[in-house]
């Protein structure tokens, strides 16, 4: 018996594979959502914080207090939330940037997400009353128009 008792098979590429099948292994689950079923972590608990305030610096253009909320742009006639959407995604959240815009802006905006019915001509003379609290005003140019276009 003084053939070796070892197998044929190569242990290098064995190795490799094994290693190759666990980082595949390793990809697929760390590109899978994993569940949290509802558990929330509560925020940690600081006690006896020391740091006097002024050593706490801010920088001068650090907004304080709450930011605003974007205004609600379905105020103007011909604008629903799915245009309203798309004028988000496009920057404008406030009826200020909204009356600011040209009618040829918004409709280049809209033309861009892919609707081409919509008619912006008087949206931003509507921004402008709506900013400005001129809700009576607003309700009597609305009456003129239908779907946002002069009727």
């Amino acid at each position: 018996m003084t053939e070796d008792s070892r197998s044929n098979v190569p242990y290098g590429a064995f190795t490799a594979l094994i290693i190759f099948l666990a980082g595949i292994l390793a990809l697929i689950l760390r590109s899978r959502r994993w569940p949290t079923y509802g558990v929330h972590l509560p925020p940690p608990v600081v006690k006896n914080d020391k740091t006097p305030v002024s050593a706490i610096l801010l920088p001068e253009t650090m907004p304080t207090g709450n930011l605003p909320a974007p205004d609600d742009l379905t105020v103007i006639e011909g604008i629903g939330p799915r245009i309203a959407g798309v004028l988000k995604a496009a920057g404008i959240h406030r009826l200020e940037q909204l009356a600011k815009a040209t009618p040829d802006e918004l409709k280049r905006m809209l033309t861009a997400a892919g609707n081409r019915i919509a008619n912006p001509a008087t949206w931003p003379e509507q921004a402008k009353l709506a900013a400005a609290g001129k809700f009576d005003d607003l309700r009597a140019l609305q009456a003129k128009l239908k779907a946002g276009r002069a009727a």
